[in-house]
């Protein structure tokens, strides 16, 4: 008799731990789920932002090639070359990745599919924030040698009445200032631009899509595996 109460006791214990178990798996899948479509927007966001440097970068090679840069319009010139270095922040919700990395919760994952899924879009982002940084440097690059080329604030001087920028001597407004003041270094500012198109196209973007395409399968992984599509 002894021995079946210890057994049963322990047995039922095995129960509640297993319970315990599956409710805390359940609580991090729909934490991670939920962070997972906020990296959708972010990364969205991020696609749109890197394809409009890749599209701008893309037309001042070609204008600089066709020995045509010069005789575009300055508002047009003053926005591509500025535009043509937007930053693309992309930040990663990791709340359910820092609990399962951080407290050794994988191994409550029972699904080793959900696991794998998990560990690739992890691994992704890793990669993808190595490209990053390599393109954010290469986007401060232009930045750098864009000042010393480009009015690139040629609102002030011409266009203040139009965007409601107000200066405090408005003697300035409608002065004829060029967008280019300096082409000595034009030729190295569109070389970075190359850099940027090729790196933008080439590397950055393939792997921003690929995360996305990740994180909407691993959304439609967890919803399948753990039945809270409605919830």
């Amino acid at each position: 008799m002894i021995f079946l109460a210890v057994s049963m006791g322990f047995i039922a214990e095995n129960i509640r731990e297993h319970i315990s178990d599956r409710d805390k798996e359940r609580e991090y899948i729909k934490l991670l789920s939920e962070d997972l479509k906020k990296d959708t927007a972010a990364l969205h966001y991020s696609i749109d932002r890197l394809q409009s440097d890749i599209s701008r970068n893309d037309s001042l090679v070609v204008l600089f090639a066709k020995n045509k840069l010069k005789e575009q319009n300055d508002a047009f010139l003053e926005k591509l070359t500025l535009y043509s270095g937007l930053s693309v922040d992309i930040v990663f919700n990791d709340r359910a990745a820092s609990q399962l990395k951080g407290s050794g919760a994988m191994r409550l994952i029972k699904h080793v599919n959900v696991t794998d899924s998990i560990l690739q879009y992890w691994n992704n982002q890793i990669r993808l924030k190595e490209i990053h940084d390599r393109f954010e440097n290469t986007r401060l690059e232009h930045r750098k040698t864009g000042y010393k080329i480009f009015n690139w604030y040629l609102a002030y001087y011409k266009y203040s009445d139009v965007v409601g920028i107000h200066t405090t001597d408005t003697s300035i407004n409608n002065l004829p200032v060029k967008a280019i003041y300096n082409d000595n270094n034009i030729v190295e500012f569109i070389n970075v631009c190359a850099n940027l198109l090729n790196t933008g196209s080439g590397q950055y973007m393939p792997l921003l899509k690929k995360q996305l395409k990740l994180a909407i399968e691993l959304i439609a992984l967890l919803q399948k595996e753990y039945h809270f599509t409605n919830e």
